[in-house]
């Protein structure tokens, strides 16, 4: 295990370590962070079984009680073993928040743990009473698209020719998928209706094609209208779905 293989989980920074037992360990730094600014990094452990440790080290309750909050109190507790338990993850007795996963499904079991772990910081900064760091979806979904395929070309921020000669950027390439995170607004569907028809039109769609996923998390029935619209043309998911993974 190394941070080469690793390019098939994330795209994150990545840097190899030891853990104390020496077995091999890579850190993945997230572009995430806590309530007090730290940043959420995810550890990637082997185990004596086949199986792959994905966990945060601690380090989030770790943060928070350095806040002030007194995380070891049986009702926390109680709440976060229920709040990472629906993204598949545990809580260990020293506050490891973690899942196991099988190599298999390493890509998987990572997109789960980001977003897992983005739930333990809402959780934590409301428990804290303080503003939440706001959350990326264009970043969140990233390893979630990588996980579809791990195999695939993976490139952020893309630029291709469309037919009026105009360079498009996309938020990712993934294989043959030019993809974009939209939300869920007229403006930002006009716009890549717009997008899809000069690439779909341009020297590279025999190659390349567009695929838009839309912020369908706060208003999903607005996010299907759209969703409508777009698929008059291009191809359109709502990210509920292409996040919808089982590690």
């Amino acid at each position: 295990m190394d941070c080469n293989w690793a390019k098939t989980l994330t795209a994150y920074d990545c840097a190899p370590l030891r853990t104390t037992g020496g077995h091999a360990c890579l850190e993945i730094g997230t572009p995430f962070s806590l309530p007090d600014g730290a940043a959420i990094n995810v550890y990637l452990v082997e185990t004596p079984s086949t199986l792959l440790k994905i966990s945060d080290n601690g380090d989030s309750l770790f943060q928070f009680g350095g806040m002030g909050l007194d995380v070891w109190s049986p009702r926390r507790l109680a709440a976060l073993r229920e709040l990472v338990r629906k993204h598949g993850m545990e809580l260990s007795e020293d506050g490891n928040i973690f899942m196991l996963t099988a190599p298999k499904r390493a890509a998987a079991g990572f997109a789960r743990a980001i977003t897992g772990l983005l739930a333990v910081a809402q959780w934590g900064a409301e428990q804290l009473e303080v503003e939440a760091p706001e959350q990326d979806l264009v970043a969140e979904i990233e390893p979630y698209v990588i996980a579809r395929d791990p195999g695939a070309v993976f490139k952020r921020n893309p630029r291709v020719k469309g037919a009026s000669q105009t360079m498009h950027k996309f938020d990712f390439r993934h294989g043959a998928d030019l993809i974009d995170v939209i939300a869920p607004h007229p403006a930002a569907t006009g716009a890549a209706l717009r997008k899809a028809g000069d690439i779909q039109n341009g020297p590279y769609a025999e190659k390349l094609r567009p695929l838009f996923i839309v912020d369908d998390r706060k208003d999903p029935v607005h996010a299907a209208s759209e969703i409508g619209i777009l698929g008059s043309m291009t191809r359109a998911v709502p990210a509920s779905r292409v996040m919808n993974l089982r590690h």
